[in-house]
């Protein structure tokens, strides 16, 4: 016993030792040159807008809602796949200012199929918004229920619910 705590520990040794440092990479020295529009940096900003999202099975949002990676942060411009039979979603935190996305109108798409395929809805985030008063009577917002498989009408469109979401601004 008391060889094998030793032969263990120099066999360790003797390994850490055989190995060899990585060689030094050089660091530029300046960035690579970007030719970037300010249109290319709106796009840019825009996609770093995200939206945490609630989902449920109810259209009311009257269940319980689904723990991540189902409910979780929604990106512009990607698309989030999660279980089907979701009918309901909540905003929660927003990733950046809130003027970046409701006076921009940014939009969720609703799908039927996963990979944002198939038949959707369109909900504007904004719609869901109320406001209350809070400390100081300082105004702040809470989010409603999105029936995610009605159509903005009101009219029920996606039988078996929603499969995937794509915000958009």
């Amino acid at each position: 016993m008391l060889t094998k705590n030793l032969v263990l520990p120099l066999g360790l040794l003797a390994t850490v030792a055989l190995a060899s440092p990585t060689p030094d990479v050089a660091a530029l020295d300046s960035a690579p040159e970007v030719n970037t529009t300010d249109a290319d940096a709106l796009t840019l900003t825009k996609r770093a807008t995200g939206v945490w999202l609630d989902l449920y099975g109810s259209g009311s949002c009257a269940d319980s809602w689904r723990p991540e990676p189902q409910s979780g942060w929604v990106w512009s411009g990607q698309c989030k796949n999660f279980d089907g039979f979701t009918y309901g979603a909540r905003a929660g935190a927003v990733d950046q200012s809130p003027d970046a996305w409701w006076n921009d109108q940014c939009t969720f798409k609703f799908w039927e199929g996963a990979d944002c395929h198939g038949h959707a809805t369109v909900h504007h985030l904004s719609d869901s918004i109320k406001w209350k008063s809070g400390t100081f009577g300082a105004p702040y917002p809470t989010y409603e229920c999105i029936a995610t498989s009605n159509k903005a009408d009101g009219t029920f469109y996606l039988g078996n619910g929603a499969t995937s979401v794509l915000m958009t601004c």
